[in-house]
C-alpha cells in the first residue's frame, strides 16, 4: 500500500460532471501507466504540446488507482465534459501536475511555505511545474505576473 498522501480532484464534481470527488494520486505504478500509455515519461511531455492526450493521460493514471473501472477513454469523456461545462484543459493539467510535484512524481516534492508567505495575490507562489506546463504552448487561463 502506498504511503502518498492523495490530492482531492474536485474540478468534476464541483462543475456537476461528476456527483463525488476523486483522489489523485501519482505513485510509481502511475507513472509507469502513463509511460507506457504514452510512449515517453511525464517529464518528457513537460515540453510537448501534447495537452489534451496528456491531461487525459494524467487523469487516467492519478485517479485509476482508486477506481480500477475507470479507462482512459472515459477519463477524456469526463475531460470534454467538464470543457463542455466551461472549464479547461489547463486547469485539469494544473490540478494534475500540482498533485503529481507535490507527490515528487516530477523529482523532489515542493515544500509547502508557511502561512502568510504568500505573494500580492494572495495565492501563494505557482508550483514550478506550472509555469514549464505554460511554456509548452497551452492556452493558459493564467495570466503573467507584470
Amino acid at each position: 500500500m502506498s504511503t502518498l498522501k492523495t490530492k482531492p480532484f474536485t474540478l468534476f464534481s464541483d462543475a456537476g460532471v461528476e456527483k463525488e470527488p476523486r483522489r489523485l494520486r501519482f505513485d510509481f505504478n502511475a507513472l509507469a501507466d502513463f509511460e507506457q500509455t504514452n510512449g515517453m515519461g511525464l517529464g518528457q511531455l513537460l515540453t510537448m504540446k501534447a495537452v489534451f492526450g496528456t491531461a487525459r493521460a494524467m487523469l487516467w493514471v492519478g485517479c485509476k488507482w482508486d477506481d480500477p473501472r475507470l479507462t482512459l477513454q472515459k477519463a477524456g469523456e469526463l475531460v470534454g465534459e467538464y470543457i463542455g461545462k466551461g472549464g479547461s484543459v489547463d486547469q485539469v493539467l494544473g490540478v494534475c501536475f500540482e498533485a503529481a510535484t507535490d507527490q515528487g512524481a516530477l523529482g523532489t516534492p515542493v515544500v509547502k511555505e508557511e502561512e502568510g508567505d504568500d505573494d500580492d495575490s494572495g495565492n501563494g507562489p505557482a508550483p514550478k511545474v506550472l509555469e514549464v506546463a505554460s511554456k509548452r504552448g497551452g492556452n493558459s487561463s493564467k495570466k503573467p505576473n507584470p
